[in-house]
């Protein structure tokens, strides 16, 4: 005997003339059918034998959307029942058919922000703009996570936000959030929207960074904690949130050399920077702080990024994450191996470090001219002629 059930969608099951009902007829795993009512029906010409689906109608989508919905809850049930070496029986169909997922889902989105402690504030606030634009547009309830709400709500915030990838972070957030309340119970798995949605990541935009000549107008800039800031992030790559808390703590001297030390905020992974004497000279004229580096908020530190980059005679607009980008870019172009760039940033993958090797087209030029290279022809010894031999 199997120990699943099998769903068929079935209409006008007793013959009935005129509208009839559309039913979910279940094979359950002790050979008996169980009936569920859909509250639907429909005239003949609304009904595909073949698909076993509703046509021609203007609500069809959403109508087979319904009934999908609640075959997905009877499945996310006996799932549950599977998982304990049970069988879906028709009393437990019932109690299926019964369970209702209660309460707030923006509220426990909300409190859930609000508990993290491994998300960055920047990552916070976001989260919270989605909580925020998914009450505005009318989804707060758990029954409100519904596929035909969410593609809703995918037409809603891409009329403001435009880009896709911004589209798709939003989607993302709301898909961690709901996975989140599934594994609390608060949420059926058959009832999660996106089991059935599917967002597109979109192509991010290419990332600004600064040239040489660039670089070098701003490290020649007089010293000021904005430009000390800009150019140790460019000497080490590291992010505005882990620069504003670096203490002495993250500082390990070894003899002449001076190593940078800790963990990332936003993903906690390990970096270590091996400060070049530009960077120890930056950390030595603020010897007497509490930080290494006297660092403002990120929204006051890119406003006077934006002052300094027009005292630099930059078009560029210069924010924290474009020296990020310039740092990584800086080193490959200066030679450092990818694999070392990638510990420098504290990148959990290899492949996020990767995107700057793509952007560096003069990288690209040099390495395909020096593998493709002819290498030079051996010349004979005896460079003179041979004369034939005279007969």
């Amino acid at each position: 005997m199997r120990n699943y059930s099998t769903y068929k969608i079935v209409w006008d099951r007793r013959g009935s003339k005129g509208n009839a009902p559309v039913e979910i007829e279940i094979h359950l795993p002790d050979g008996t059918r169980k009936y569920v009512a859909t509250g639907l029906k429909i005239p003949a010409n609304e009904w595909d034998a073949k698909s076993r689906q509703i046509t021609n109608s203007p609500f069809a989508t959403k109508l087979n959307n319904q009934i999908s919905d609640k075959v997905g809850k009877i499945r996310a049930h006996e799932l549950i029942l599977i998982d304990s070496n049970r069988l879906l029986t028709g009393n437990e169909v019932n109690i299926a058919l019964e369970k209702k997922a209660a309460g707030s889902f923006v509220a426990f989105m909300r409190d859930q922000i609000a508990a993290r402690n491994d998300i960055a504030s920047g990552t916070r606030y976001l989260h919270t703009r989605v909580a925020n634009r998914l009450e505005q547009h009318g989804i707060k309830q758990f029954t409100d996570l519904t596929y035909i709400n969410i593609v809703s709500f995918d037409q809603f915030i891409s009329k403001e936000l435009k880009a896709q990838p911004s589209i798709a972070k939003h989607h993302q957030v709301v898909k961690t959030y709901v996975n989140m309340a599934t594994k609390a119970n608060l949420l059926l798995y058959g009832a999660n929207p996106y089991l059935k949605f599917t967002f597109s990541k979109g192509k991010n935009k290419i990332r600004t960074r600064l040239d040489d000549n660039e670089i070098a107008a701003l490290i020649k800039q007089p010293a000021s904690p904005t430009r000390d800031c800009a150019v140790f992030q460019l000497f080490t790559g590291i992010t505005h949130k882990d620069l504003e808390q670096l203490t002495k703590k993250n500082l390990r001297r070894d003899g002449s050399d001076v190593w940078l030390e800790g963990l990332r905020k936003k993903s906690g992974e390990m970096y270590t920077i091996y400060l070049l004497p530009e960077a120890v000279e930056i950390i030595d004229r603020y010897t007497g702080h509490d930080h290494l580096i006297p660092c403002r908020d990120l929204w006051g530190y890119n406003r006077d990024l934006k002052v300094l980059a027009a005292a630099c005679g930059l078009s560029k607009v210069l924010t924290s994450y474009v020296l990020r980008h310039t740092a990584a870019s800086w080193m490959l172009r200066k030679g450092v191996p990818i694999t070392t760039i990638s510990n420098i940033l504290g990148h959990t993958s290899i492949e996020t470090t990767l995107i700057y090797a793509k952007l560096e087209k003069q990288i690209m030029k040099e390495q395909m001219i020096s593998a493709f290279a002819k290498p030079p022809e051996n010349k004979p010894r005896n460079s003179e002629p041979v004369q034939p031999e005279q007969s």
